[in-house]
């Protein structure tokens, strides 16, 4: 049913419409793995490693329609108050799976696409890179990329890396001296292995808080994204930043309400509409106890 509502809104123009109305607005993209299985794996039931195939169509897609800009151009631009183009798009990605090298990476550089990946740290470790010729294989979609892999990848082909933390742990959920300790050393080994010393920073499992965001910012991270809906002002909290997270299920109709910002209109609306159907429950509940307490008075 959500495919069908999304795909008459795609083909009535309304999204068209609102990546329009949203065109001076920074989209975040947020994808996780892309993997070459003909069918999903069990333990990945919503969709969050994209087949190759379908993310060749989104990035082609993604690549007609906005601007793709690198993290680092955005914070450039930022930093200098220079403005970007309209439909301006940065591209980034959670975990560090490795099939990001033998998957994703290749269909983003035929395409001239720049990309942000978030490692979690702590699943990076010192193997040597055993399958240099980097073809896929299922393992790629639960493994994760070796910090010489990272290093390959950032050197040679200009990919951006960050912190998504040392373990993924969701971070609201810690005592302050384990959250800190997530930030430090996810900061040191990024600085230590491929040399960033002001990192960005993705939230696990999209949490976020003003104790997280002024954490981010005092343990030196240049940013911080979120998994929020919608699109990004040009003056947006630098630690708050939103993005949109497409996975397996998003055909071209559901991208482009996704990436439009409609995705979050929709959303606003829906729980506005819950929260005064609430209000109004309650209200007639205290009304209701009310006749009944006089009635039986």
């Amino acid at each position: 049913m959500k495919k069908l509502f999304f795909g008459l809104l795609y083909w009535a123009g309304i999204t068209r419409f609102a990546a329009w109305y949203n065109r001076r607005r920074i989209v975040f993209v947020c994808y996780h793995g892309v993997t070459k299985r003909d069918r999903r794996r069990a333990t990945d039931p919503t969709g969050l490693h994209v087949n190759h195939r379908r993310f060749a169509e989104q990035l082609d897609y993604l690549s007609r329609r906005y601007n793709i800009i690198s993290l680092r151009d955005y914070l450039s631009a930022r930093a200098e108050g220079r403005q970007l183009p309209d439909y301006s798009l940065v591209l980034t990605f959670d975990d560090g799976f490795r099939n990001f090298l033998s998957v994703a990476l290749p269909l983003l550089l035929a395409r001239e696409i720049p990309a942000t990946v978030f490692l979690i740290t702590g699943n990076a470790d010192h193997k040597p890179e055993l399958n240099l010729d980097n073809s896929w294989r299922p393992e790629d979609d639960q493994s994760y990329l070796s910090w010489a892999e990272a290093t390959r990848i950032k050197d040679s082909y200009g990919i951006d890396f960050g912190s998504h933390t040392c373990s993924h742990s969701p971070l609201l959920s810690l005592s302050i001296e384990e959250m800190v300790r997530e930030l430090v050393e996810s900061r040191d080994e990024l600085s230590r292995n491929l040399s960033i010393e002001k990192p960005a920073l993705s939230y696990p499992k999209g949490e976020r808080s003003q104790m997280l965001a002024d954490q981010a910012r005092r343990q030196g991270y240049c940013c911080a994204v979120t998994t929020d809906r919608g699109a990004n002002e040009v003056d947006h909290d630098l630690y708050s930043l939103g993005r949109t997270l497409i996975g397996d299920d998003d055909d071209r109709a559901s991208l482009a309400v996704r990436v439009s910002g409609l995705r979050y209109w929709l959303a606003y609306g829906r729980d506005r509409f819950s929260l005064r159907s609430s209000t109004t429950d309650s209200r007639q509940g205290r009304k209701a106890s009310r006749d009944v307490g006089f009635q039986l008075d």
